[in-house]
């Protein structure tokens, strides 16, 4: 299996480097580090943990409906347009978010870190690896995606340690210019395409084509919503978890810096297994592994809900992080299994978006929950319900 990743990179390290770049990337509008700064955005604009709530939700959804819209545009824009324009819009939002005059600049900020970051970075990345390669595509989505996992582990020690000698406004200026220097090695790293499959792989079954014409005709079938709930389930807890984590270390009492660190273990988890599910999905095939993918994090919200300590948070951003490593894997690799590659950014444009709206759902109603004084425990089995019925809906895929 490692020969087989050693050769892989060999062969195409460039293109590999450019997807593990943009999910590195994505960080700047993922859930984790935008959680970080909750406090810093709710203070700014003198906001409750409710209020923040949905203004989160708000800009996330804005953002996913953007997506489900533009995203599609991937498939006849090509990669080095659609990667500028990711580029230069993260990189404004993350300015924009500093100038806290009204509720919607914040508003909008937000949704442009969500829609770039989250949405777009990943897209660009899963969409990219899925269409370049074929028998090999599960070892590079895998690669790609451990930009994900460097992300967690790298940029919140780095945060801490940048608002410990500056402020939060002065980080995201940092940022933003990390972001317009990244850009030209982005460019020049996708540039080198795998050439045995410089052009995306022709499918003319008919059922590809529609849901290449008509986005529309992927929502009326059964399976596509039989998947889909197994793939939302993880990243819907997970962003309402860690962007109240800082609320949640109070009621339980734990302290900051033993919650903040658990990302850590979320991260190393996420991708030794995202390494060894790459390889499983290469001989195995995605389907096996819809409903399984859950499994880790249903048992880590039953544990958080048990509350042990905050031995127990680590414990579940640990199997929250098996889960996310075999998501990284069948995200780029399941749907163009389903339906082919002529139109996987159709179709991946509309999945993300989905899971964009989910992830705005998450924040709003976790905050409405907190406001209204639901505790942890009730909060967490209420999320561990969820995630049974998403895993018992997956089953009828693979049975």
């Amino acid at each position: 299996m490692f020969k087989q990743y050693f050769w892989l990179l060999q062969s195409h390290p460039r293109f590999l480097l450019f997807g593990f770049l943009a999910t590195f990337f994505s960080s700047f509008g993922q859930t984790f580090l935008l959680g970080l700064f909750t406090d810093a955005f709710r203070s700014a604009n003198n906001l409750s943990h409710g209020e923040y709530g949905a203004i989160y939700a708000g800009a996330t959804f804005f953002g996913g409906l953007l997506l489900m819209r533009i995203g599609k545009q991937l498939d006849t824009v090509s990669l080095a347009h659609f990667t500028t324009f990711t580029f230069i819009g993260i990189a404004l939002s993350a300015l924009l978010i500093t100038w806290p005059i009204h509720l919607l600049t914040l508003f909008l900020g937000l949704a442009g870190l969500r829609l770039f970051g989250q949405g777009f970075m990943g897209h660009i990345a899963m969409t990219s690896m899925g269409r370049y390669f074929t028998e090999q595509r599960g070892k590079a989505v895998a690669f790609a995606g451990m930009g994900f996992p460097l992300g967690e582990l790298v940029l919140p020690l780095l945060i801490v340690s940048l608002l410990a000698v500056t402020g939060w406004q002065q980080t995201w200026w940092l940022f933003a210019l990390l972001l317009i220097c990244g850009l030209p090695l982005m460019l020049w790293l996708q540039a080198h395409k795998p050439k045995e499959i410089a052009a995306p792989v022709v499918d003319h079954s008919e059922e590809a084509l529609q849901i290449g014409l008509r986005q529309r005709d992927l929502l009326r079938q059964r399976r596509f919503w039989v998947v889909l709930p197994a793939l939302l389930g993880l990243p819907f807890v997970v962003t309402a978890l860690l962007l109240n984590q800082l609320w949640l270390a109070g009621q339980q009492s734990w302290s900051v810096a033993a919650t903040a660190g658990a990302i850590m273990l979320f991260s190393l988890s996420r991708v030794t297994v995202s390494v060894f599910a790459g390889d499983w999905i290469d001989r195995l095939g995605s389907r096996r592994f819809i409903g399984l993918n859950i499994v880790p994090v249903i048992l880590g919200t039953l544990l958080l809900a048990a509350n042990f300590g905050v031995w127990s948070w680590w414990a579940f951003l640990g199997l929250a992080g098996v889960s996310a490593g075999i998501n990284s894997a069948l995200s780029g690799t399941l749907w163009a299994e389903l339906y082919g590659t002529r139109y996987l950014a159709t179709v991946r444009a509309l999945v993300h978006a989905m899971m964009v709206f989910a992830t705005a759902l998450a924040p709003f109603l976790m905050g409405t929950l907190i406001d209204s004084g639901w505790s942890p425990t009730a909060i967490m089995l209420m999320f561990s319900s969820i995630l049974i019925v998403a895993w018992l809906n997956a089953r009828r895929l693979v049975d």
